[in-house]
């Protein structure tokens, strides 16, 4: 007992949960995936019974009016496993209780053809819209490439409704209406859809925009966050180029100052190998002068290439000695006076002017 309270509840679980995740997609999709879309159940005019076909237009079992009337259609149906979203309920009728008529219209006014339709049978039918069902063929026509013939097949309600009468049915049952026994020259007969477009589902279509959307969204945040970053990684390294380039320019007058110094230095070493600077000079002039002596000028010049002449211009208490004096220094030679000695009176000293030649480096 137990056992088969389950096996119900779980069997209406899954028939909940069918039909509702079928909901997710259009009808069209729906009937394709449980593969019985292209099933019908037929009611033949003048027949009491309706017609289970499969997907090639054979007969199966048939529903008689009778099973119908003990019980409800659907529940009649669902004994045989089949409901009203897996196989649509049509009829048949003659096509000579049909009233056929056909017109041409422009190709371009086939966006209101249905308007067109509706016009044409108030006007030119003895029909009420309201007495009346219809559906509509359009082909080509024949011999005008800019038009379109209509076909109009136009059925009278009370026609369907006696028919309907005898399987027990109702006109909301039934989902479309088709002549049948007409002739192929008539050209091919219109399905006649009778009931409403069902209120499709468009969760499945507002998700998947709503994903897109998000997708879209998130892509663009994506983007503008890379953008973002590279231009503040790109102006984090202009300023790091710009501190390095300051730096740089440092080290590189560091670098100048140095390079200059180095060749100064080098200077001075050359100097220094080829003779006495002329510090050297001064100081070992100040050496040898006696204290009664001083220099009024000292000059220091290059009267033939490789060849350093000291010139000095001074006083001192007894001038003549002195070119003795540098002949004995290691720096100088061939030292001598280059003027006569003249006394001053004013100083009390004697005037002299000398040169020495500056002994080069050994």
């Amino acid at each position: 007992m137990l056992g088969g309270s389950l096996k119900a509840g779980a069997a209406r679980f899954f028939a909940w949960y069918r039909d509702a995740f079928l909901t997710l997609f259009p009808a069209e999709t729906a009937a394709w995936l449980i593969d019985r879309g292209d099933r019908e159940l037929i009611l033949r005019d003048g027949d009491s019974n309706l017609w289970f076909l499969d997907s090639e237009g054979a007969p199966v079992w048939s529903l008689s009016s009778d099973e119908i009337a003990a019980s409800s259609l659907d529940e009649s149906l669902a004994r045989h496993g089949v409901t009203r979203k897996t196989a649509k309920i049509g009829m048949e009728i003659d096509g000579s209780a049909f009233f056929v008529r056909r017109f041409d219209i422009p190709s371009a006014a086939a966006a209101n053809l249905s308007k067109l339709i509706v016009a044409d049978i108030e006007r030119k039918t003895p029909f009420h819209l309201a007495d009346v069902v219809y559906g509509h063929t359009v082909a080509k026509h024949p011999a005008s490439a800019d038009k379109l013939r209509v076909s109009m097949w136009i059925l009278r309600r009370d026609i369907l409704l006696k028919g309907l009468e005898n399987a027990g049915l109702a006109v909301s049952d039934l989902a479309f209406l088709r002549p049948s026994g007409v002739s192929p020259a008539a050209g091919p007969p219109p399905i006649i859809v009778l009931e409403g477009k069902r209120e499709t589902s468009h969760v499945f279509r507002n998700m998947a925009v709503g994903l897109g959307a998000v997708a879209a969204l998130l892509f663009a945040v994506g983007i503008g966050a890379t953008l973002w970053r590279q231009k503040a990684l790109g102006e984090e390294l202009d300023a790091r180029i710009e501190e390095m380039s300051a730096r740089a320019a440092k080290v590189r007058q560091i670098a100048d100052r140095a390079a200059a110094e180095s060749r100064l230095l080098s200077v001075l070493r050359k100097a220094r190998r080829n003779g006495p600077l002329f510090a050297d000079l001064w100081e070992e002039t100040a050496r040898i002068l006696p204290d009664g002596a001083f220099v009024t000028d000292m000059r220091l010049t290059e009267p033939r290439a490789n060849e350093r002449v000291l010139e000095i211009v001074g006083f001192a208490d007894s001038a003549a000695g002195l070119p003795a004096l540098f002949e004995k220094s290691p720096l100088f030679a061939k030292a001598g006076l280059s003027a006569p000695i003249t006394p001053d009176p004013h100083e009390k000293r004697e005037g002299f002017s000398l040169q020495a030649t500056i002994e080069a480096a050994k």
